[in-house]
């Protein structure tokens, strides 16, 4: 006879890495876009350093998504999922932002 396995707990630090990962990625794509064109067409110098700064504190935001989605995978009897893809979305706004950023330098 089986005993019937407690049902899991919701991933907080997952489903926050998850909404950490969505917002850096999402800011950091529109404001990498903006620092291109800045580029492209010769305006960069007057809004560099905002979008320096808002691209960075974006960039922060994925590195705190990476850092609770990797706390969310050593949680006991919770779901892992939320917590990887947080991971991999907080990582890849860390990525984008230093991608843009050595093209744009």
């Amino acid at each position: 006879m089986t005993t019937p396995s407690s049902p899991q707990q919701p991933n907080t630090l997952g489903n926050a890495s998850l909404a950490l990962g969505i917002v850096s990625m999402a800011l950091v794509f529109g404001i990498g876009l903006c620092a291109l064109t800045g580029v492209a067409q010769n305006w960069i110098q007057l809004v560099g350093t905002p979008l320096f700064i808002c691209g960075g504190s974006s960039a922060f935001l994925g590195f705190l998504g990476a850092a609770l989605g990797l706390a969310g995978l050593f949680g006991r009897n919770r779901p892992r999922a939320t917590a990887i893809i947080g991971l991999l979305l907080g990582l890849s706004g860390v990525c984008m932002f230093l991608a843009v950023l050595s093209n744009v330098g």
